[in-house]
């Protein structure tokens, strides 16, 4: 039981920070967003690791070897740079509740790209679920009545924001996948919170990187520096809920269940975005949006445990 609790707070924790990430996004503009997000999460999980895990400063960077610096640092910028920068342009623009449904699709990119890259085996059922998912997000993008609650709230059905909403799930599909990779590199496994540390090491200094060659630094850190419409409390918020809380508490939950059962309690994230959506934005629930989101998350369901599935037929 308590891994479950655990579980549905990591998406809690998750569907809160959507909300945060979604303002700061606004008022501060999404690349300045992401760049300064995923460095303060860097600093805190830095901090996590040195306290409770005991490892010295230098000790951070020389004991992840170069398979996992190399597959770990490529998974952090295509998961958090790009995904993440193309999943807070979605939110922006489509809002939260469209916006995190669209993520449901990273478990099938996740799927594809572990079959072209990992050679992982893929079944009927797998594919099933990945095009129940997809029904599910065309539904709701497409239903005319949650476009007109969406845009009493605020938001658009914009063709851009649905492309970004398409890519970032798809980066964050690959960003599982290389992860995976960097993981399982070598016999000594890193603790996966090193793991992190290493993902967004590279994500942030990746969004610095592009930031500094276009000759943008400036620019999007003047918004941060000078709290342009009080956005960084949002950004703080943001960060706290999503990558420290969420991600600390995900791994936890995987220590006390299996890996299959605690996906399947994340994959929960739109049902449970759909509320806070109501409080914080007063965008209506309508009957589409909560079957939409149902037979995505079923999709998802599907994919997860597709092995068992295809047992029992």
């Amino acid at each position: 039981m308590f891994g479950e609790l655990i579980a549905l707070t990591t998406t809690i924790c998750w569907s809160i920070g959507i909300f945060p990430f979604t303002e700061a996004a606004k008022r501060l503009g999404t690349v300045a967003l992401n760049q300064y997000r995923l460095f303060l999460a860097w600093i805190v999980i830095s901090l996590i690791i040195i306290v409770f895990y005991h490892v010295s400063i230098l000790g951070l960077f020389t004991t992840p070897q170069f398979k996992q610096y190399l597959f770990l640092g490529l998974s952090g910028i295509i998961g958090f740079t790009i995904g993440d920068y193309f999943s807070f342009s979605s939110f922006k623009i489509l809002g939260p509740k469209l916006g995190s449904l669209y993520t449901t699709i990273a478990p099938g990119s996740a799927l594809l790209a572990g079959f072209l890259i990992l050679n992982q085996r893929i079944n009927f059922i797998g594919i099933g679920g990945i095009f129940i998912t997809i029904a599910g997000v065309i539904w709701l993008t497409l239903s005319k009545k949650d476009t007109e609650a969406s845009e009493d709230a605020g938001f658009k059905r914009n063709p851009l924001g649905i492309l970004f909403g398409i890519i970032g799930a798809l980066c964050q599909g690959v960003g599982l996948v290389l992860s995976k990779l960097g993981m399982d590199a070598y016999e000594e496994k890193l603790p996966t919170l090193h793991a992190v540390w290493i993902r967004l090491l590279f994500a942030f200094g990746a969004a610095f990187f592009i930031s500094l060659i276009t000759g943008r630094i400036k620019q999007n850190s003047t918004p941060v520096f000078k709290n342009q419409n009080n956005g960084v409390p949002y950004m703080f918020l943001g960060t706290l809920f999503g990558p420290v809380l969420g991600v600390s508490c995900s791994l936890l939950a995987i220590q006390h269940l299996p890996v299959a059962t605690a996906q399947t309690i994340f994959a929960l994230l739109p049902i449970v975005v759909l509320p806070i959506n109501y409080f914080y934005y007063k965008e209506r629930i309508t009957l589409q949006s909560v079957f939409a989101c149902a037979i995505a998350v079923l999709g998802v369901f599907i994919l997860i445990w597709r092995d068992t599935i295809l047992a029992w037929i």
